[in-house]
């Protein structure tokens, strides 16, 4: 049995029992086919994912888009929203969503897939209740990885992708939770402190070595990270990749608030992983909370923890609730819609109309913009 097993059935374990008592919660809306995608097989995978409304609040709800760990090589969006589902009694919907595991497809097919499902959900807002405007995603290991690249790298080209269309709609987020996520793969290694100890992440069967594809006998990360200024292909290639699947490459500060949680005695990933990503977003001023839990290991987090992600992510949502009332009087209705587009138009207009408004109201699509980008997400507001 691999090595790389373990980290993955020990946070499984960890999620079962934090989300027992919500095992028994059914999806609202089961298996919605979101895209259909390739292989690096030539073969072809349905991406599904799990949808719950929540039984108290009003519509739109706010989001969290639960996303799996594993690995990037095993897991299922089915039933493992645990963490996130409780949330549910705050009025917040949960989304859990499958991606290409990288034995499907090399990175980056993963983010890919993440940044498709939140387009499909942004795209079908309205019939599904969302609030477009109040997205989260939320992840643990590897899970927690993709939460946090998909948040840091709004609007990057290279990992947008093209997974199940919907191309008009932003793949943002407006607030991200990563519990342990990798960041650093390169590094990954060079992390780990004696104790508490960890497995070989240079090693060509680690899970960082299979999402990119360099997992022969004689490859690995340590391989690449040997041949970081090697101009032979295909190492510039190989390091181009490592570096975009890292979240901190694409940090800047107009990221979201990030809670970040990591075990002091984590085996798995090593915790300078997270501390990483969180020293990064406090140079680039962007609202972080880094909690170590001591004595931790990979999850088995204490309900303290939990509770600190949940009112992160609800502090966020009502602090994004402002999102498209351009007019400032406490409504989304068809009364923002002259600000709206004076905004588009012309700044000083718009300013001119609303002068209290901030014209973070009118960056609907969290992207740090205010443009054209922003007319579909605002009209699902008005609509909703």
């Amino acid at each position: 049995m691999p090595r790389s097993f373990f980290p993955a059935l020990t946070c499984a374990l960890a999620l079962a029992a934090v989300s027992r008592s919500f095992a028994q919660v059914q999806p609202t809306f089961n298996d919605v086919v979101f895209a259909v995608e390739p292989t690096d097989a030539g073969g072809s995978v349905t991406l599904m994912m799990d949808i719950y409304v929540p039984p108290v609040g009003n519509p739109p709800y706010p989001l969290v888009l639960w996303i799996h760990g594993g690995g990037w090589q095993s897991g299922t969006y089915n039933n493992t929203a645990g963490l996130a589902l409780p949330l549910l009694n705050d009025g917040v919907a949960v989304a859990s969503a499958r991606y290409r595991l990288s034995g499907e497809a090399i990175f980056p097919a993963q983010i890919h897939d993440v940044k498709g499902a939140v387009r499909f959900l942004r795209a079908n807002a309205a019939a599904f209740q969302l609030d477009p405007a109040r997205f989260a995603s939320w992840g643990s290991s590897a899970g927690g990885h993709l939460s946090a690249l998909l948040a840091m790298s709004a609007g990057v080209p290279a990992l947008e992708g093209a997974t199940g269309g919907n191309l008009a709609f932003s793949s943002a987020v407006q607030v991200c939770v990563d519990y342990f996520g990798p960041t650093d793969i390169l590094n990954i290694n060079l992390d780990i402190t004696n104790p508490p100890g960890g497995f070989n992440h240079d090693d060509p069967n680690s899970p960082e070595s299979r999402l990119v594809g360099w997992d022969q006998p004689g490859q690995g990360i340590g391989d690449i990270r040997a041949n970081l200024t090697n101009p032979s292909a295909p190492y510039p290639a190989l390091v181009q990749l490592c570096n975009q699947v890292n979240p901190v490459t694409w940090v800047a500060s107009g990221a979201p608030p990030t809670f970040i949680a990591h075990g002091t005695n984590d085996t798995a990933v090593p915790i300078m992983q997270s501390t990483r990503l969180a020293d990064a977003l406090t140079s680039a001023s962007v609202p972080v909370h880094y909690v170590q839990v001591a004595d931790a290991g990979h999850g088995g987090f204490p309900p303290a923890t939990q509770t600190a992600a949940h009112e992160f992510v609800l502090a966020a949502f009502t602090s994004a609730k402002a999102a498209g009332d351009l007019n400032c009087d406490g409504a989304r209705n068809l009364d923002d819609v002259e600000p709206f587009v004076l905004r588009l138009i012309d700044f000083s207009a718009y300013q001119s109309v609303e002068p209290t408004c901030h014209s973070r109201n009118a960056d609907l699509n969290g992207d740090g913009q205010v443009n054209s980008r922003d007319i579909a997400a605002f009209t699902a507001l008005i609509l909703s």
